[in-house]
């Protein structure tokens, strides 16, 4: 990197911090972050209800990679195991179902293992989509009544739609042994099979913390959302009026946003327009007592329960929830193909229905509770998206725009992965040579 450069970042999410950090350790010019929000942390940020705080989602981080240990294991955090369970119909079946069916049902266990011991081998299928995969993985009944049902409500779309390139390394396949293993209740435990055999979250500050300190050390501008971007004359103008001049720009803006900014090619734009993303509604409540949930976090197959996913902050945290209180947080999904079926009065209502029902706890012990919407959870990965994002990406580049996260790169990261993604987003520019060792 040239000295005095001046690097834009774009975006203070874990991507955005990650590139500002790596433009920053490069020590050869000047590095600002340019931030929307009025804090930082994107999709991994947080806000606080009544004196309880929640992250924007479940967010544990189970970060591999050095530079990502080094910066966020530093601070001081609680360390979980990755023991989470499941609800279907009335049933508590620990994670995954596949490997646990005990707590079931002994006619609904038959099904599952018919299904499950008459798959078709490999050679005899084509896999053309996710719900063959799933059905070559678990049999058919398992998988139009568990992952299927759970695809519709996490991915916004039906199994068929989807590809298998975002799967791996993410859903365990278990062997017939361990099926059969999991359903005799007199059996002992299954092994722990989650992907990751710890899970680590801060003490205090939210999930966000893991990378405050770096924050800090940026010089981000808040309030400051891009409007329009002269790649010609490499200058960004903002809602606020203001203007910068920048030598390189790293985005993390989502494909779809930035692209018409830049472009007016019809051609890439209608590419950009294939692309798919969930939103997510979050209905977040503050109990006037500790509850005690059956694990951090769970998830819920029964379609009339609006929501896909649960978790407690103040099980993550006692910094969360005030003295003798607790939390509990519900993630509803939704996307352009199936949009959310309730107004947020609605959304409230059906959800402490639900919350009931499960046996979490009662309207009684709520003390506070709040509805918001994200616009961006997860990337659709219907198939052929990749060809899709990869002619964006390439029409970004072209004019000098580094893309990095989940939604720069159109990508199924996770938090460390989007750090990650943000540092790499400064090497691939030549902003600097040589980051993190």
């Amino acid at each position: 990197m040239r000295q005095g450069a001046r690097i834009a970042v774009i975006g203070a999410g874990f991507s955005g911090i990650g590139a500002g950090y790596a433009a920053s350790v490069s020590r050869g010019g000047t590095c600002t972050v340019f931030e929307k929000d009025a804090t930082f942390g994107g999709l991994c940020g947080g806000f606080s209800v009544g004196g309880f705080h929640f992250d924007k989602a479940v967010h544990l981080s189970f970060a591999k990679e050095p530079l990502c240990q080094e910066i966020f294991f530093s601070v001081p955090h609680e360390v979980h195991q990755p023991e989470s369970t499941n609800y279907k119909s009335g049933y508590w079946v620990r994670h995954p179902a596949q490997n646990n069916l005990r707590a079931l049902p002994v006619e609904e266990r038959i099904r599952i293992i018919e299904g499950f011991a008459a798959r078709r081998q490999v050679d005899d299928v084509e896999v053309a989509n996710y719900q063959d995969w799933l059905r070559l993985q678990f049999g058919d009944y398992f998988s139009e009544h568990y992952p299927e049902v759970y695809t519709r409500k996490y991915w916004g779309t039906r199994a068929e739609e989807l590809s298998t390139t975002w799967c791996s390394g993410r859903i365990y396949q278990p062997s017939l042994r361990e099926v059969l293993f999991g359903s005799y209740p007199d059996a002992d435990a299954s092994a722990n099979v989650y992907y990751a055999k710890e899970m680590r979250y801060p003490k205090q500050g939210g999930y966000r913390a893991f990378v405050q300190r770096v924050a800090e050390q940026l010089d981000i501008r808040y309030g400051w959302e891009v409007c329009a971007i002269d790649t010609e004359a490499k200058v960004l103008h903002f809602t606020n009026g203001e203007q910068y001049a920048y030598d390189e720009l790293i985005s993390t803006m989502p494909l779809p946003e930035i692209l018409p900014l830049v472009c007016d090619d019809e051609q890439v734009l209608a590419e950009a327009a294939q692309l798919a993303a969930t939103s997510m509604a979050l209905v977040s409540v503050g109990f006037r007592r500790e509850i005690a949930p059956p694990a951090l976090w769970f998830y819920v197959y029964d379609e009339d329960i609006p929501f896909a996913r649960v978790h407690s902050p103040s099980m993550k945290s006692a910094w969360n929830a005030p003295q003798g209180k607790s939390s509990l947080q519900f993630e509803v999904y939704y996307s352009e193909e199936m949009p959310l079926a309730y107004n947020d009065g609605e959304l409230q209502e059906k959800v402490l229905q639900s919350m009931e029902r499960m046996g979490l706890a009662t309207r009684d012990d709520v003390e506070v509770i709040d509805v918001r919407h994200v616009k961006y959870a997860n990337v659709i990965f219907y198939q052929g998206m990749e060809q899709h994002r990869d002619v964006v990406l390439q029409y970004l580049a072209s004019k000098g725009i580094h893309s990095c996260g989940r939604f720069g790169r159109w990508d199924y990261l996770w938090s460390h992965q989007s750090f990650v993604s943000g540092v790499e987003a400064v090497k691939r520019g030549g902003i600097a040579n040589r980051i993190g060792g």
